[in-house]
């Protein structure tokens, strides 16, 4: 759903929200906070009441809008505040918020949605937001004004700057609903927030905003400063630091604007660095500090390199080495180049005529090289005789193949018309001499399988047997 931000919200940057209040998720909690409206556990709140809830079906004859999740983003089975406003005018949330920090400015915001379609023609919200000193004195005061209806449902970002005084950690938020129940002036509530307010910081890395690198196992020194807007009388810094899967923690000693680290990214894969500021006197308090955009340095990895199975292949039949790497910026380059179409790409062809062992190098930006091998096991072509004369001439006597001794786990069948076997090899080191169990064979035509055990397909076909 559209979010339109309304009110007034913080020009500089802010910190951490000291207090986020998003009703929670899971099973439904129940009351939590003090109004004088009615808890209710039903569907539809009537006028007077509330529920905490994560979504809202077909109120009132369809004339309330479905919300089918909470306002909170990846808040799975996350609630919200549904209210029918009373008939009469008057206060329905109010909590006290602790965990500020005195002399500190903060932006309050809520974000709010009316859950009455247009064509309902009703009341229209319209809220005031109340910031009081426990003692009841007043530090802000925002209207939101008439909330309008919407074709489809629109959560709205109400809020406002307050400032604490000295003495003041604990501040009273109280809503009111100034128009009338009834027929419409109905709504949802949802993340209502405290954070602190202050100047505007400009952080820089090594003089940019823009994201760095370091190579995997490397060691590095990075400058970090930054520019701070006016707002603060006397401003304390503090930059923090996130690595891959931890929490922001302080960075010791690093408490100037401008400082020099020195890191090693053998074990991190992800640098992420931001400056915290606040006055003096409250930078050791994490609600009291606005915090800066965040500063990225990313670890180059090491390529994964894989040359690929090893191949078989027939001399002058092209193979293609299936090299693969994983990375940014490569360079690439087989040794040695022969017989290789061109030994700078990552798939090349090759038509070697002997076996051969192809290293494949890959090279990073980083000047990491990494390497892997592959064999190319390269078998002689064969050629199969269609035709001999076993005759004891001294003439073409033997079925000679050529080049199948170079397959020696070869099997070779010869099969008569009638598909009787009459010959079988395995390897080829004595030529069929046209006999079986010792005597002659007829004249005539013999069909022949040839399985060179080396993964292609079976070689078939005829021979002929003259006289």
């Amino acid at each position: 759903m559209p979010i339109i931000s309304i009110g007034q919200t913080c020009t500089g940057n802010f910190g951490e929200p000291v207090v986020n209040i998003t009703f929670e998720s899971g099973f439904n909690p129940g009351p939590t906070m003090a109004t004088n409206y009615n808890y209710t556990t039903v569907s539809c709140p009537t006028d007077g009441s509330y529920k905490i809830t994560s979504s809202t079906f077909a109120c009132f004859n369809n004339n309330w809008h479905t919300l089918l999740e909470d306002h909170t983003p990846g808040d799975a089975n996350g609630f919200m505040m549904l209210v029918n406003a009373s008939n009469a005018p008057g206060e329905f949330f109010k909590q006290t918020i602790s965990g500020l920090c005195p002399g500190t400015t903060y932006e309050f915001s809520a974000y709010v949605v009316n859950v009455l379609k247009p064509s309902a023609s009703g009341i229209k919200p319209n809220l005031t937001f109340i910031i009081e000193s426990v003692g009841g004195v007043e530090l802000g005061n925002y209207s939101s004004g008439n909330i309008s209806e919407s074709l489809n449902p629109e959560w709205k970002k109400y809020g406002m700057i307050f400032t604490t005084t000295a003495g003041i950690s604990e501040v009273v938020l109280k809503i009111i609903n100034i128009a009338p129940g009834g027929n419409g002036n109905d709504l949802a509530l949802d993340d209502i927030t405290f954070r602190a307010c202050g100047p505007t910081v400009l952080p820089k890395l090594n003089g940019s905003q823009a994201p760095l690198s370091i190579c995997e196992g490397k060691s590095l020194k990075i400058s970090l400063d930054a520019e701070l807007s006016s707002g603060y009388n006397n401003p304390s810094f503090q930059w923090q630091v996130k690595t891959t899967g931890s929490t922001w923690n302080d960075i010791p000693g690093a408490n100037s604007k401008a400082v020099e680290i020195s890191i090693n990214s053998t074990t991190e894969i992800t640098f992420q660095y931001r400056l915290a500021v606040a006055e003096s006197y409250n930078i050791n308090s994490p609600g009291c500090r606005i915090l800066s955009d965040i500063l990225t340095l990313n670890r180059i990895d090491k390529p994964i390199v894989d040359a690929g199975v090893d191949k078989n292949t027939i001399q002058n039949k092209p193979v293609s080495l299936e090299g693969t790497s994983v990375g940014n910026n490569l360079t690439y380059q087989w040794i040695p180049s022969t017989y290789l179409d061109d030994p700078f790409k990552l798939n090349p062809i090759a038509t070697p005529l002997e076996d051969i062992t192809y290293t494949l190098q890959v090279t990073d930006e980083c000047n990491n090289v990494i390497t892997d091998e592959v064999f190319v096991k390269v078998y002689k072509e064969i050629s199969i005789p269609n035709t001999f004369s076993p005759n004891n001439d001294g003439v073409n006597d033997l079925w000679n193949i050529i080049g199948l001794t170079s397959y020696p786990e070869s099997k070779i069948k010869v099969f008569n018309r009638y598909g009787n076997e009459i010959f079988l090899s395995s390897g080829y080191e004595n030529p069929w001499d046209g006999r079986y169990l010792g005597s002659e064979l007829s004249p005539g035509v013999y069909y022949y399988m040839i399985d060179l055990n080396n993964g292609t397909k079976l070689i078939s076909g005829s021979v002929l047997i003259v006289k």
